[in-house]
């Protein structure tokens, strides 16, 4: 017996189902080491060659689903193939009656893997069966699973874009969602939209948590582009807690449940790549307000009020620069 494939070959099978498992199971854990590696990577490469074209960067995401799914594939048939490889006449040919050689392996761990049936290599002596079981069990397994996680991913990037275009349907930047909202009295024309916008981020950084690909599928039109919604979000919610004044604000209790959604999808970036920016985007302008008639706060009180945010805006910021986009209103 070569011990080598042997053990290669374990070890192979082990690290994909790690990874499988925390991948597509695991919905707290994210993406698996091996996944998590790989898809940063690709995306670093895919910003690196775009040169800031959208329309490159917009194949990082698919580009990564698909070819996680072929390296799981990948380290599943050469795992099996190796374990099967380890033992000389582990498998023969039926039809002429001598141990199979390695491409044989190849191509019986394969068909097997992809429950194709029987074909004229077949296992030679009982632990052999019981392991050509396995592997056929493994193959249902990991395509049904890989399938599922597959569209579910596309579900959460659709989902993704109809909460981006929602946000950027009301205004294109904080200032204009807060002067849209003003009713000439209050911001309560505000309250049915933040109900809206809390649920569906809620939804979108569950999402987020179990498939963070999310982060590495960028859009061609910022208008759809999740994470540029997000900021125009905070942007508005910041106006207002920060520049108006309380007796004009929407509901309080909507108003922090919105934040502290914004706050959990922030959460989401934790163990990825993605940096805060090393500087705060630039403060709003509360000109535009007082021009609609809004009762904002004195100048020198919102910028102090803004400072005290700076940490969770570069974090905005830093999520809106890797997605190679443009801060909302800019």
């Amino acid at each position: 017996m070569n011990e080598l494939y042997m053990w290669i070959g374990i070890a192979l099978l082990a690290i994909a189902l790690i990874d499988f498992i925390w991948t597509t199971l695991w919905v707290e854990g994210g993406a698996g080491p091996v996944t998590n590696t790989f898809s940063n990577g690709v995306w670093r490469v895919m910003k690196g060659i775009s040169m800031g074209n959208s329309s490159i960067l917009s194949l990082a995401g698919p580009l990564i689903l698909v070819m996680t799914i072929i390296i799981w594939v990948i380290m599943f048939w050469a795992g099996w193939t190796l374990i099967f490889a380890s033992q000389f006449g582990s498998l023969f040919n039926t039809q002429n009656g001598l141990p199979a050689d390695f491409m044989d392996h190849i191509y019986f761990t394969g068909y097997v893997f992809f429950t194709l049936g029987n074909g004229e290599i077949v296992p030679n002596g009982d632990n052999w069966k019981i392991l050509t079981t396995l592997a056929t069990g493994t193959g249902m397994f990991s395509i049904t699973f890989a399938v599922t996680y597959l569209l579910s991913v596309l579900s959460a990037v659709t989902q993704k874009r109809a909460f981006a275009q929602s946000v950027s349907g009301v205004g294109k930047s904080g200032t204009d969602i807060v002067t849209s909202a003003w009713n000439g009295r209050d911001l309560h024309n505000l309250d049915l939209l933040l109900n809206s916008f809390s649920t569906e981020l809620s939804k979108l950084t569950a999402q987020h948590q179990a498939y963070p690909i999310l982060h590495h599928y960028h859009s061609i039109n910022s208008e759809t582009e999740g994470v540029v919604a997000v900021s125009t979000l905070d942007e508005a919610l910041t106006l207002i807690e920060k520049g108006v004044h309380k007796k004009a604000w929407p509901n309080a209790l909507l108003l922090k449940e919105t934040r502290s959604s914004v706050e959990d999808y922030l959460n989401t970036l934790n163990g990825t790549f993605i940096r805060s920016s090393k500087h705060a985007p630039p403060v709003p302008d509360l000109a535009e307000l007082n021009k609609e008639g809004i009762p904002v706060v004195g100048e020198n009180e919102f910028q102090a009020a803004v400072e005290q945010l700076s940490s969770r805006r570069k974090k905005l910021l830093g999520l809106i620069e890797d997605n190679k986009s443009n801060w909302p209103g800019s």
